[in-house]
């Protein structure tokens, strides 16, 4: 699978709220890198921190968080996405853009930086 496929769907899984997806397109010892001072910012480190990390996203936006990437950016081992993230949480909206950065190693995600444009809010919302 293509790198800029491989990111798409991340997201596409994520939406359905599909984890058994996402952990066969995982590495075993991904790391993602969640910026901020909220909650949930750390650095998530192998397959089974990252998958509860995003079970909670979705769980805290009872699944109505989406990352909707605009335009993907590709090289040999990274692609980054650039997009939309929205979502609800307790009456609070979530709409905000960004970046994700993923290294990709043996067609699976082995890496994932992320750049909110706003990382306050996203602390704020998460809080």
């Amino acid at each position: 699978m293509e790198n800029t496929e491989l990111a798409r769907t991340v997201y596409e899984a994520l939406a359905k709220g599909d984890l058994d997806y996402l952990s066969g397109i995982l590495a075993d010892d991904v790391v993602f890198h969640v910026p901020g001072r909220g909650s949930l910012a750390a650095d998530y480190r192998g397959k089974d921190e990252v998958l509860r990390y995003l079970s909670r996203l979705l769980d805290l936006t009872e699944s109505s968080i989406r990352f909707e990437p605009d335009t993907f950016l590709s090289g040999d081992d990274h692609v980054a996405a650039i997009l939309r993230v929205r979502g609800e949480r307790d009456g609070r909206i979530l709409d905000d853009r960004g970046m994700h950065l993923f290294r990709v190693a043996d067609g699976r995600v082995a890496e994932r930086w992320s750049f909110p444009h706003d990382p306050y809010l996203n602390d704020e919302f998460f809080a």
